[in-house]
C-alpha cells in the first residue's frame, strides 16, 4: 500500500468517526429519541456506503466522500446536552 492508498483510507475512517461521533443529547426523552434514530440512520448509511464501495469501486475517497455528503444531509436537530456546573466543578 503506497503513502496516497494509506492516506485516502484514514480519510474513509475519519469520515466514518465524523459521521457517528455525535454529541450526547439533553435528557428530555425526544431529545434522547431523536439522538437514536439519527444514529442508527448514519449507521445504516455507513454500512451501505461502505459496502457499495467495496462492491463496485473500491475507491475509498469516494466512500468517504458519500458519507460526509450523507452526514451533511442530516445535521443534528436536538438540543444537546449541557453539564451543570457546581462550584465550578463538574
Amino acid at each position: 500500500m503506497n503513502e496516497r492508498t494509506e492516506a485516502a483510507h484514514a480519510d474513509l475512517l475519519d469520515a466514518i468517526v465524523e459521521a457517528l461521533h455525535l454529541p450526547l443529547p439533553s435528557i428530555a426523552d425526544e431529545d434522547e429519541r431523536l439522538y437514536y434514530r439519527l444514529l442508527e440512520r448514519r449507521a445504516l448509511a455507513v454500512r451501505i456506503i461502505v459496502a457499495t464501495n467495496r462492491a463496485v469501486s473500491r475507491d475509498p475517497r469516494l466512500a468517504a466522500d458519500a458519507i460526509r455528503t450523507r452526514t451533511a444531509e442530516e445535521p443534528v436537530t436536538y438540543a444537546v446536552f449541557e453539564a451543570e456546573k457546581d462550584g465550578g466543578e463538574w
